[in-house]
């Protein structure tokens, strides 16, 4: 449950503008459950900078309040979960700035779908109680768009359920967003599962499994529609949990991926972030973080049944997005494209005046450093150096 906290910080001297306290009170970690927020504030010996201390004072507050919420929650529906089978779930894949997002989006106009909002991503353990009440509070306190881009935000609007995993488990990549000087063990331990105790796997699945079938619960049994870049590098993992599981990765060319991944951080850390860190730890990471996923995906790949799937470039995909999708629906067997055709086009259209960011030029050092380190994408979906 998303409430409002009137706290003072006059005591620090730090100064809180509306649009600050509007950030608050749409931080990702607002509905997270006590037990992992207190392992989570451990598990990173309370290392917060001091600037950021208000916002740690909010969501603790926040869960506090939230505690009583989850709990009924959990009574009243944990049976019902648990009894609830999922089957063939769609996974979209691909790192992030690939363009993950706006296929998400669309596919999600299908009603034959299921997906994870906003307000679901942001409050995962209270939203079938009291769900109705935190949409109408995110709808009035979040932006219209995104910070890093310009895409639609939204209490309804679909949303990576890897914010929904941060608040429920101790095992999810966005706990790096928050305490961004451990994100290198955090990328480890829960995206390709390297050097981590066999159990971080383990709870992993369960939380994972238990979430989607919530998903599937609350919407009467329609198929699963998830998306989240991390997942890039678990699909071993996924098809332990879901053998019959269809993935669709939506890949882009390595420089404007590498450049988009820059802002992205640039923009979300101060927002999500309880650290301060350097841009140079931010660079290493992403050259870090993309070269593992992808080794890793590209070796699982193979274990993935050829009709089970698809792959496309985001810059084929801009351009004729009904198409690839027509192939997608066609090759995975997701349902009548032809009935869902109109509403997949009614998004196409809304977004036909898109702009995406604009970066500048690339320095040749950054430039050269992609192309050693990353080469071997380069090569496996010919993009060209």
């Amino acid at each position: 449950m998303c409430i409002f906290v009137l706290i003072d910080f006059s005591f620090m001297n730090i100064k809180y503008s509306k649009k600050n306290y509007l950030n608050l009170t749409t931080h990702t970690a607002i509905g997270m459950s006590l037990p992992v927020w207190i392992k989570l504030l451990a598990k990173n010996k309370f290392a917060i900078d001091i600037r950021f201390l208000p916002k740690i004072i909010f969501i603790t507050a926040t869960i506090l309040l939230n505690t009583p919420f989850q709990l009924y929650e959990y009574f009243r529906y944990n049976r019902k979960i648990k009894n609830t089978k999922v089957t063939r779930p769609v996974f979209i894949i691909g790192h992030p700035r690939s363009g993950t997002t706006y296929l998400q989006y669309v596919l999600s106009k299908d009603p034959a779908f299921a997906f994870c909002t906003t307000n679901e991503a942001l409050t995962p353990l209270t939203f079938l109680s009291i769900g109705g009440f935190t949409k109408k509070i995110m709808t009035l306190s979040m932006p219209e768009t995104r910070p890093q881009d310009n895409v639609k935000a939204g209490a309804d609007k679909p949303k990576e359920e890897e914010f929904a995993m941060g608040s429920i488990s101790t095992t999810s990549m966005v706990h790096g967003y928050y305490f961004p000087k451990s994100i290198f063990k955090v990328f480890d331990d829960t995206v390709v599962f390297e050097n981590s105790d066999s159990s971080i796997l383990s709870q992993w699945k369960k939380q994972l499994t238990y979430f989607v079938k919530k998903i599937n619960y609350k919407n009467s049994g329609k198929r699963v529609l998830l998306k989240s870049p991390a997942n890039t590098g678990r699909v071993k993992e996924i098809l332990e949990i879901y053998p019959d599981a269809c993935f669709i990765h939506i890949h882009r060319d390595p420089y404007t991926v590498y450049q988009s991944n820059e802002k992205l951080y640039e923009k979300i850390l101060p927002l999500l972030g309880f650290q301060k860190v350097k841009n140079e730890f931010i660079q290493d990471y992403i050259f870090y973080s993309y070269q593992k996923m992808y080794k890793k995906y590209q070796a699982d790949k193979s274990s993935i049944p050829k009709n089970q799937l698809f792959e496309v470039a985001y810059t084929d995909f801009v351009k004729t997005p009904i198409e690839y999708i027509e192939q997608a629906y066609r090759h995975l067997d997701l349902g009548d494209f032809e009935k869902a055709k109109p509403y997949l086009n009614e998004e196409i259209h809304s977004e036909e005046n898109y702009k995406n960011n604009s970066y500048s030029g690339m320095d040749e050092k950054t430039k050269k450093k992609i192309e050693e380190e990353w080469g071997f994408f380069f090569d496996a979906y010919g993009y060209k150096k």
